[in-house]
């Protein structure tokens, strides 16, 4: 059900009083949705997830809306089915902090580390500890770091020695070795390493000359014999099929090519004759196949010839590749100088095949040896680099061991600078508030000697909170000493000191029925405390179920000028939350007065609830005799004939109405004698002497009604001031004055 609270213009303080269960938390819950889009009254109880229970009963989250009008704009916040709340427009929502009775509590009551966490946000340090925390992860992880290079170093200085040890300790110092052995490179390992390579190659290739010598020279042999059967086995043939046989053959032959070109010549080619021209190329073909052995022996005596002149072309070739073979060696053996320890042979290669086979046996052994001779050089070069390796880990993990050694304690010692700048920075901020919160506490307990309160962090530990206090002159915890309405003075003013710490000429401050359990001299000082804190916010809401201060608040017994009194009625699910007023009382009866028709019951009500309230002032401030009773409550007949005619005489205000030219203020006297003298005889006329203000409607005349107000009305314009409330302020030891005199009470005494 919507519910619209009217602030008054110029009043920073609004107090709003109800019972419980008049819906004064809601209208904090309200202020705390639209600035931070939560609702923190519901956490903490057992509930889990809260945001099913912001909407009212039968409501749906989609159906909250909250929007604060200011002279700046309106924003409105709203909330979405799946729960995010949305401010529009954002750069309008207001900045607020709420404080409920949970929250003085968990400062006072909780863990050292818990009460850090409930102001951390007060004071925002998160960046410097977020900092200090990479820090120490830099440092955790550097330490690991130089516990690997000391170890890779151990192990590295152990590989080193094994190699000092595997190679006969030739130096006195193993490091002065490996330098020594690394600077000499493995260039030269490289090069004997390839010329050795290159000179077996060479020999291997010697070693397959003699068989592709023999090889060749065989096969030349081979065709040769070949060749000469075959040229017989023609011999033979031709001479068995014809004398001239072959020559025949040959005619034959070239005339079945000649026809295969021109298949139908007109004259044989060969006489010239055209007779026996028709079916030439058959009779040929028939005549060449009764020579078809001829033939074949013909072509094998070729074809075996031929083989003879390949296998004496492979021959050649074979020998010039020996030649070539033997000069590459011999430059092989020439273009590098080859150390001591290899073995080369003790005279040249011989050109000839028989030289050639003794040469290779007496050197049968050298290419083993030159084998063995490279790999060791491999592996000496394998050697020279895993040293090398070795030593330059060394140097690397001994540099960064001492690099590591010569940051880490920097690091640390930067951290610790850090930590003590901000522990310094808090401690001032700290000690600040600590001169606030004290200042604040001697407002409301003042000349008890409870005001040296200290916010101090543990120096042993990473963000926990102590508070300290003096208690019969010695430092303590308060928690142990303090009663509980002292200890929620104490949370409540250490909350205020917080909240004036960041922008709180923007912040909207809310108290949230946090002052239950203060007597009631202790809640006039604190709500006198809470009037001169007000001005330094935007705003301040206090919310309260506390009766003695709804009436103090109601007739200006303390300074409630500044100040807006708000009464909620009880809550119900039909009319939801709703104000009894918002108009202070004096306000309401000149409302009430200036009606047409007057409500002259209103008026009586009104005026007497008011008169009984300035009375009430009166003989209280001057200590008169009334009728001691147990309720308190006083007729019209009790009060005022107490204000005796003596008192009366003396009794009078003056009236600040301006200033002067220098800037002295100009008072006007008005004596109150006129005005209770003209209430005595309305109330004497009329024998209302003995009645309470709900019965005065019944017993006065019209005109008695309307002047009985106005006479309440104009004592109480003289008697307060509407700004700066009653005169109560005994400083002067002259006379009673509001704050800024503007209205100064006589006599100091009774007389």
């Amino acid at each position: 059900m919507p519910f619209s609270l009217p602030f008054e213009k110029g009043k920073q303080l609004t107090v709003i009083y109800g019972e419980n269960g008049t819906g004064k938390s809601t209208i904090c819950d309200a202020f705390e949705f639209l600035s931070r889009g939560k609702v923190s009254s519901l956490e903490n109880r057992g509930l889990g997830q809260t945001l099913r229970f912001w909407p009212s009963m039968g409501k749906t989250p989609s159906d909250i809306s909250v929007t604060l009008e200011t002279s700046d704009g309106s924003c409105c916040a709203t909330m979405t089915r799946s729960g995010e709340v949305t401010a529009v427009p954002t750069d309008k929502r207001p900045r607020a902090e709420v404080f409920r009775k949970s929250q003085i509590l968990s400062l006072i009551e909780a863990t050292p580390g818990e009460r850090y966490a409930a102001i951390s946000r007060f004071i925002d340090v998160s960046g410097v500890e977020a900092s200090e925390g990479a820090l120490r992860d830099l440092i955790r992880d550097l330490r690991r770091t130089q516990e690997l290079a000391i170890a890779g170093l151990a192990q590295n200085q152990e590989t080193i020695h094994q190699f000092w040890e595997t190679a006969g300790r030739p130096a006195t110092d193993a490091f002065a070795w490996a330098e020594t052995e690394c600077q000499r490179g493995t260039e030269s390992f490289e090069a004997e390493s390839a010329a050795l390579n290159a000179l077996q190659i060479a020999y291997a290739r010697l070693v397959e000359i003699p068989d592709r010598l023999k090889a060749a020279q065989q096969a030349v042999k081979a065709a040769e014999k070949s060749a000469s059967e075959a040229a017989k086995t023609l011999e033979d043939t031709v001479q068995t099929a014809s004398k001239d046989a072959a020559e025949v053959v040959a005619v034959l032959q070239a005339a079945q090519a000649y026809l295969a070109k021109i298949p139908t010549p007109k004259v044989c080619p060969l006489c010239e004759s055209e007779e026996r021209m028709s079916n030439l190329a058959n009779r040929i073909r028939l005549r060449l196949g009764a020579f078809s052995t001829v033939q074949a022996s013909q072509s094998n005596a070729v074809a075996a010839k031929q083989t003879v002149q390949r296998a004496e072309q492979q021959l050649e070739i074979v020998r010039n590749k020996a030649r070539e073979d033997v000069t590459r060696f011999e430059e092989v053996l020439a273009e590098f100088t080859w150390p001591k320890d290899i073995r080369l042979p003790t005279r040249p290669v011989p050109t000839t095949l028989t030289g050639l086979a003794g040469w290779l046996k007496d050197s049968v052994e050298l290419p083993g040896e030159w084998r063995m001779a490279e790999i060791e050089r491999h592996d000496r070069k394998q050697f020279v680099a895993t040293l090398n390796h070795a030593l330059e880990t060394w140097r690397e993990n001994t540099a960064a061991q001492k690099d590591l050694a010569r940051l880490i304690p920097r690091l640390e010692r930067a951290l610790e600078i850090a930590m003590e700048e901000r522990r310094r920075f808090t401690d001032e901020i700290l000690a600040s508030i600590s001169a606030e919160v004290g200042r604040l506490y001697e407002a409301v307990h003042p000349g008890e000697g409870l005001n040296k309160i200290s916010l101090e962090l543990d120096a042993k530990k990473r963000a926990s909170l102590e508070i300290g206090a003096s208690f019969c002159g010695k430092d303590t915890r308060p928690q142990a000493y303090f009663s509980d309405s002292h200890l929620d003075t104490l949370g409540l003013c250490v909350f205020l000191a917080l909240s004036a710490l960041e922008e709180s000429g923007e912040t909207i401050l809310i108290l949230d029925d946090v002052l239950a359990s203060a007597d009631e001299p202790h809640v006039d000082r604190l709500i006198e405390m809470l009037y001169s804190e007000a001005i330094k916010f935007r705003h301040c809401i206090i919310t309260t179920h506390y009766r003695p201060w709804k009436e103090k608040l109601r007739w200006g017994w303390l300074q409630n000028g500044p100040c807006q009194f708000v009464e909620l009625m009880r809550w119900t699910p039909q009319t939801g939350l709703a104000l009894i007023r918002s108009v202070p009382d004096i306000e309401r009866l000149q409302k009430l007065l200036g009606e047409t028709p007057p409500d002259l019951q209103s008026i009586c009500y009104k005026a007497g609830v008011i008169l009984e309230a300035a009375l009430h002032f009166l003989t209280l401030h001057y200590e008169c005799h009334v009728p001691r009773r147990a309720t308190g409550l006083y007729t019209l007949a009790e009060l005022l004939p107490a204000l005796d005619e003596k008192l009366r005489q003396a009794l009078r205000i003056e009236v600040q109405t301006g200033k002067d030219s220098a800037g002295a203020p100009i008072y006007k006297t008005v004596h109150l004698k006129d005005h209770l003298d003209e209430l005595t005889r309305i109330a004497q006329a009329r024998n209302v002497l003995g009645c309470h203000f709900n019965q005065l409607s019944f017993q006065l005349l019209d005109a008695d009604a309307l002047a009985f107000g106005q006479q309440v009305v104009e004592l109480m314009n003289v008697l307060t001031d509407g700004d700066a409330g009653w005169p109560r302020n005994a400083k002067s030891g002259e006379y009673w004055a509001t704050a800024g005199e503007t209205r100064k009470l006589y006599p100091f005494k009774k007389p």
